[in-house]
């Protein structure tokens, strides 16, 4: 039987996997803390995967009331990210006083994957968002953990067996 978890509308495959943003130590944190949906062991990745139904276009008119609505999000995404290595690595470290869940196993070595899914968007789309994602990164983070960034759409998390679409009778 696949494990899922549904997040924004879509399916996630969910076998070793780690719902960060469902866990203890999340909650107990606060809510200052963000974090992404969950964490994944795809072969000797460890994918950090946020999932958006939408994302707000860039550039579109800045003002007063509103000063950016694409850099405000794009900032949350960034923190969920850094926020959420931060945890899992205050859990292999000890620091937490949590231990990761029995069934999430990731091996010694792995590349670390930042992915954003962002429902319907258009590739052309993901990648401005992509580019705009990595350029706020800070740097320190990308010396030290040389994080691979991806910005797709359901259907290319579909392709790459990240998530799948369930059928509508229920059997998928």
């Amino acid at each position: 039987m696949l494990n899922v978890i549904m997040e924004s509308g879509m399916n996630f495959i969910a076998d070793n996997t780690f719902h960060i943003e469902r866990s203890p130590l999340h909650t107990n944190i606060g809510e200052s803390i963000r974090t992404v949906e969950f964490i994944r062991v795809k072969g000797d990745k460890l994918i950090f995967l946020e999932a958006k139904t939408a994302f707000p276009k860039p550039g579109i008119n800045p003002s007063a009331e509103n000063p950016g609505k694409f850099a405000i999000v794009l900032k949350e995404i960034c923190e969920k990210f850094i926020h959420s290595l931060n945890i899992y690595s205050s859990i292999k470290v000890g620091v937490s006083g949590t231990k990761l869940p029995e069934k999430f196993s990731p091996p010694d070595n792995v590349t670390l994957v930042f992915i954003l899914v962002v429902k319907n968007h258009e590739i052309e789309w993901c990648r401005s968002i992509k580019a705009a994602l990595v350029k706020i990164l800070p740097s320190y983070l990308c010396r030290i953990w040389k994080p691979a960034v991806y910005v797709i759409n359901y259907n290319t998390a579909i392709k790459y067996e990240l998530a799948f679409m369930r059928e509508e009778n229920g059997n998928g």
